[in-house]
């Protein structure tokens, strides 16, 4: 392994992402805050950078990258972290010769878009047919500043110009396939893949011509053209203008993402420097993670026409579950984000920025429209589609506000004239859905799920016991105090059971107080989520009151005891009764259970009951 294989590492993964799935994370400003993994920490001491893609503890020091976070808390040495990341990120750990060839071709490959990205501007400049394709983008309001800026080109309307070109400059045809810019048809004959076409070179973070985009210049009925996915580019990964606008998000904060480059070449020209453009696709995970590292607020900018309303659906969605605050911005009467700077000035388009559409009020009122105007049919796959959208945003993290995740269960109640509680229920049902699918757990097949894996060996008595005290903690957090003995002792049963007791116990102490909706917004995994669900249906309608709680409590600490007095009496029974310190010391505790209990001693039924 060597410092390129460490590289392409850190480049690709997240060192949020990484954190984020081994403790719960808030955004706090520019960074990620929450309770340190590796000492106890009882308040949030670590702090973890997105723009620098490092975690440190300010309580017990530990610190790094990605990878020393991965050796901290798996327990392994450096390569093993390594291999275990590099495994994550599809990327091949060990070098071996076909590494060194796969890398040879990615530089030739490199140096064939540099070599076809100075041709094509020579070609804008010094032909006749470039000089029309530079007045037609001085018509669509491109200065001469933007073009030199974006290095816009303009490919000859010929079959073999850059190829010709590329063959007396002795390039590789070979290459140039690889790098997209010739193709074959079925006849074995190649030919420019780019032709009458104004060219928008796409690099990659770094300035590195990776690709081309091309917009027709003649009648062909494909308007736009992009190079096709090569060893250098992906077009879910790269975004448009990054380069260039790398600086302004950095120092704004807040990162602007429209549909086309000539959309981004024009906000950037009229003073919105912090523009990225998506290349024919929706905004994918990978570009999210990229954002994310610079920006705390994404503006999604999007045509106002169905398509573009279909995109910002999925931009939304995709966009909230790397937990960054996002904003909609759709255009009125068809216009693009390009034809409204143009024709009412950049003030104007800032204003709109600022006043943007939250991502979650869009993506609801998109789901009531539809609901309003759809059949029976219709609005359950809206309620549907949207209950899964808010789970899947949950389950990533990208819902942690209270609020926002009360607004929208009293929302549905109201739209659907059913209960806040029953709302609440389904919402849980689909993160346990979803969780099961993420983890390749298939219910319909499935021996048994995650949950039921885990309270296997636990008497069927005491499980009734622990998910309705968890029932009623999770409906009211007024009487926590009388339950948490009692869950706090069923806790160390099974991790589910660990785990929401830690989550009820973390709310209290930060909040005071808490709502079923603020713990629902922690679980994060299937069994987490499977025990919820149970908790919630298991009292039903009941009214919380302090004497329920008492009673639920006592009940629990009383399976527990039986529990403890199985135990006891199977470490009596297989040995030689009062022979030893040791057996005196066990007969002892039996008793004090017994008197803790009173007559349970004789409860032998009552425990086959619970069984």
């Amino acid at each position: 392994m060597n410092n390129s294989i460490k590289d392409k590492i850190l480049a690709s993964i997240d060192v949020v992402e990484i954190v984020g799935e081994h403790v719960s994370l808030t955004r706090k400003g520019r960074e990620f805050v929450g309770l340190c993994p590796f000492h106890d920490d009882h308040r949030p001491s670590l702090s973890v950078s997105p723009q620098k893609q490092i975690f440190k503890c300010w309580s017990c020091g530990a610190g790094g990258d990605v990878i020393k976070f991965v050796q901290l808390s798996q327990r392994v040495d450096f390569k093993e972290a390594l291999a275990i990341l590099a495994k994550r990120a599809g990327i091949e750990p060990n070098n071996r010769p076909r590494d060194d060839q796969a890398a040879a071709m990615r530089e030739q490959i490199s140096r064939s878009l540099a070599w076809a990205r100075t041709h094509f501007q020579r070609n804008l400049q010094q032909t006749p047919g470039g000089r029309q394709a530079a007045e037609y983008a001085r018509g669509r309001g491109i200065s001469d500043a933007m073009i030199e800026r974006f290095a816009l080109g303009f490919a000859a309307d010929d079959w073999d110009d850059l190829l010709s070109h590329a063959r007396r400059a002795g390039l590789d045809e070979n290459v140039l396939g690889q790098a997209g810019l010739i193709t074959t048809n079925e006849n074995n004959k190649t030919y420019d893949r780019f032709r009458n076409r104004l060219i928008f070179p796409i690099n990659d973070a770094m300035g590195r011509c990776v690709a081309f985009g091309g917009r027709t210049l003649g009648d062909d009925q494909a308007k736009y053209l992009n190079s096709p996915e090569t060893a250098l580019f992906s077009k879910s990964r790269v975004l448009y203008g990054l380069d260039l606008a790398r600086k302004a998000i950095t120092t704004s904060r807040e990162a602007v993402v429209v549909e086309g480059y000539t959309d981004a070449v024009l906000l950037s020209q009229a003073g919105v420097q912090n523009v990225v453009a998506t290349l024919g696709t929706a905004l994918t995970d990978m570009h999210a993670k990229t954002l994310v590292r610079l920006a705390d607020r994404i503006a999604m900018c999007f045509d106002g026409d169905e398509a573009g309303l279909r995109a910002a659906d999925r931009a939304v969605e995709t966009a909230l579950r790397h937990r960054v605050e996002v904003v909609v911005v759709v255009m009125d009467d068809g216009q693009d984000p390009a034809d409204f700077v143009m024709g009412r000035g950049v003030e104007a388009f800032k204003s709109i920025l600022q006043s943007a559409t939250g991502a979650l009020e869009f993506r609801w009122c998109r789901t009531e429209e539809a609901f309003r105007s759809s059949g029976q049919r219709g609005q359950r796959d809206a309620v549907e589609a949207f209950l899964r959208f808010v789970a899947q945003v949950t389950l990533a993290g990208g819902l942690n506000d209270p609020i926002d995740h009360g607004q929208l269960v009293n929302r549905l109640a109201e739209l659907l004239t059913i209960s806040a509680g029953d709302v609440v229920a389904l919402l849980v049902k689909n993160k346990a859905a979803l969780s099961r699918e993420s983890s390749g757990t298939i219910p319909e097949i499935a021996e048994m799920s995650i949950y039921d894996e885990a309270v296997r060996d636990i008497p069927p008595g005491m499980v009734s016991a622990a998910e309705e005290l968890f029932g009623f903690a999770l409906s009211s957090s007024e009487h926590f105090a009388v339950m948490e003995e009692a869950l706090s002792a069923g806790a160390q049963q099974c991790d589910p059971w660990r785990r929401l007791d830690e989550i009820l116990e973390e709310l209290v102490e930060h909040r005071g107080q808490y709502t079923k909706a603020d713990v629902i917004d922690h679980c994060n995994d299937a069994g987490l989520c499977e025990l919820v669900d149970r908790a919630i249906r298991r009292i039903g309608a009941s009214v919380v009151t302090a004497e329920l709680c008492q009673a639920a409590a006592g009940r629990l600490l009383a399976e527990l005891d039986l529990l403890r007095m199985k135990s006891l009496r199977g470490d009596l029974s297989g040995g030689d009764c009062g022979r030893g310190p040791c057996d005196k010391e066990t007969f002892d505790a039996l008793c004090e259970v017994a008197r803790h209990r009173h007559d349970l001693l004789g409860a032998e039924p009552h425990w086959k009951a619970s069984r």
